[in-house]
């Protein structure tokens, strides 16, 4: 082994005997598991979800009279935070971390992870950089807000032994552009890991300054966020790497990874899935056993496919990510409109880079990020909104700045209705 590899091991030895987690031995795990046919991940999921069902049964309230995994109800997050208290295992005796996320919806939700589901989140994503060419030690680059970089004296330690730089998604004025392309040069980061919209806003200032190049990226790597082949396409003219995707829900155990043949694949040995009537995803975690929750509603309208992938790999395969179910439109005669109607049409418009909808009780307002004259989407789409949505005002807006979400996420609806 060479000095630089076992200088990165090291590296997460040390952060696993700090936090108390086994990424190391999770990694080598999936690493392995990929490979493997879809019928044995298919035996090692289902022995997986007969434990987790067997100890939810036995050792929480809310599972007790359960007689089988067919007969749980889909969890939505209110029923959740209405009893708490019935989710937890009476068996788990090691200590559980509680974790609060708004997620796309802006809704608060708390839940607890374990050591365990810590240690396949960060394998899953270190999996998703290693397909990408990152080793373990190099340096890596987060372009991100709260929902990945934390704070905090413990976090900054992980993240100094992660050899993690932290660019922050807010403000991204030029001055911040030229620090942040600066620091990547000279820190000879290899792996950019981050918000789609962040990553591209910095695409889109090196393609108008450019920095004579990165010669030790290997790679971008976006998450927590939908990538449209524009984005990535700009992204990578700029960067001159390839941009991967990588998608997870860390609640529901869901952890997906772009490969060398731009297919995303699940690892379907984490999660027990399924999709219900409206495309959205419902997961189960196998790995959280202190605070469990089988059935668990994502809102995430995903597609599969049951095609084979080049790459070799068993995990399946995603073959559409549509965006959120609860991220919806709604007109002056409460007719409903998902995320997805839009994210449906415009995903196909290669001339859009990103678009986000921002409406109230009487108007509703497209601002769309795109070189393109302003014309060709006003005869195009406000047609679209009016045949399908009631609003006294329809408006058209081209390349103003977005709204974001507090923990810096893209929003793609933004709800500024005044209920009464």
């Amino acid at each position: 082994m060479s000095f630089s590899k076992l200088k990165g091991k090291h590296r997460f030895k040390l952060i696993d005997q700090l936090r108390g987690t086994s990424i190391l031995k999770v990694l080598d795990e999936l690493r392995m598991q990929q490979f493997l046919s879809s019928d044995e991940l298919n035996n090692i999921r289902e022995t997986r979800l007969n434990e987790i069902f067997q100890l939810a049964k036995s050792t929480t309230n809310f599972y007790s009279d359960i007689n089988s995994y067919e007969d749980l109800e889909v969890l939505a997050k209110n029923k959740i935070m209405s009893q708490y208290p019935d989710f937890f295992s009476n068996s788990y005796n090691k200590k559980l971390f509680k974790k609060t996320t708004g997620g796309s919806t802006g809704e608060p939700f708390t839940y607890y992870t374990t050591s365990e589901l810590q240690s396949y989140l960060w394998a899953g994503i270190i999996l998703s950089w290693e397909v990408a060419g990152y080793k373990l030690g190099e340096k890596v680059a987060f372009f991100a807000g709260s929902s990945l970089i934390k704070q905090g004296i413990k976090h900054k330690l992980f993240y100094k032994l992660l050899n993690a730089d932290l660019l922050y998604a807010s403000p991204l004025n030029d001055e911040v552009m030229q620090a942040y392309a600066k620091q990547i040069q000279k820190n000879k980061t290899t792996i950019i890991y981050g918000y789609a919209h962040a990553i591209n806003a910095l695409a889109d200032y090196l393609l108008r300054h450019p920095q004579g190049g990165f010669p030790h990226l290997k790679a971008v790597v976006c998450t927590a966020e939908l990538l449209t082949d524009v984005a990535r396409q700009n992204m990578e003219k700029a960067f001159a790497v390839k941009v991967f995707n990588q998608y997870g829900c860390n609640e529901a155990g869901i952890s997906a990874y772009e490969c060398e043949h731009s297919n995303m694949h699940i690892i379907n040995t984490r999660a027990a899935y399924e999709i219900d009537d409206n495309g959205s995803l419902i997961s189960t975690d196998l790995s959280n056993k202190g605070f469990i929750m089988m059935k668990y509603d994502i809102t995430d309208i995903i597609e599969f496919s049951d095609k084979k992938c080049d790459c070799n790999r068993g995990f399946p395969v995603i073959s559409k990510m549509v965006g959120r179910l609860n991220d919806v439109v709604v007109d002056m005669e409460n007719n409903v409109l998902h995320a997805s109607f839009f994210g449906i049409f415009f995903s196909k418009d290669d001339f859009i880079k990103q678009f986000q909808i921002i409406f109230d009780n009487t108007s509703i307002e497209v601002n769309i990020h795109s070189n393109k004259d302003e014309n060709y989407f006003s005869e195009k789409y406000l047609p679209l909104l009016r045949k399908h949505s009631k609003f006294e005002n329809y408006i058209l807006t081209m390349n103003s700045p977005f709204v974001d979400a507090s923990n810096s996420k893209h929003k793609e609806v933004v709800d500024n209705r005044k209920i009464a």
